[in-house]
């Protein structure tokens, strides 16, 4: 099975980025980070996909996401996130989110999100929540961040789990009412 990787040299830096093999058996692999630390600092906005492990179809419960969303809101507002929209499909979540100010830091809340809910989650059911990684993307501050969120919103009707975004009961938001 071939590997893919990428080789990035600075003036400083020398490194190589080694992607798993793309096998639907095994985990996601690691997503390579922006290049660029700053763009994960600060007040900007942010689009956000965690996969379930094994895209299992975890977020069809109730009391999961329920879970998921109170730790949600607790970790944005202690690492200086607002959270724009969230919409838990069966197989994983969506995220717009938005740095509050200077200190807001992505790949810190992620690494609390993603700790805290999977080590509770293991400790109830016994087995893994999260995927390996993330996908992530830094949204330019010329986007229509409301457009974003529509589209996030709309994901379960373009799925056929609802007709009407009012009528799925696993999505919302912390910053608008919807």
């Amino acid at each position: 099975m071939p590997f893919c990787s990428l080789s990035v040299r600075s003036e400083d830096l020398s490194y190589i980025i080694i992607f798993m093999p793309l096998d639907a058996s095994q985990p996601y692999p690691i997503r390579p980070r922006l290049k660029n630390r700053q763009s994960y600092l600060g007040s900007r906005p942010y689009f956000i996909t965690i996969n379930t492990y094994k895209k299992q179809r975890l977020f069809i419960y109730k009391n999961i996401i329920d879970s998921l969303v109170k730790y949600l809101k607790e970790i944005a507002e202690k690492d200086n996130f607002d959270i724009m929209t969230y919409c838990f499909m069966p197989t994983h979540l969506h995220l717009v989110l938005f740095g509050k100010d200077d200190k807001s830091d992505l790949c810190k809340f992620m690494k609390n999100f993603k700790q805290i809910t999977g080590y509770n989650y293991k400790q109830t059911f016994k087995n893994n929540l999260w995927a390996l990684s993330f996908h992530d993307r830094v949204l330019r501050k010329e986007q229509d961040i409301k457009t974003l969120c529509r589209y996030v919103l709309k994901n379960p009707v373009r799925a056929g789990l609802v007709k009407s975004v009012l009528d799925y009961p696993y999505s919302g938001s912390f910053v608008w009412k919807l």
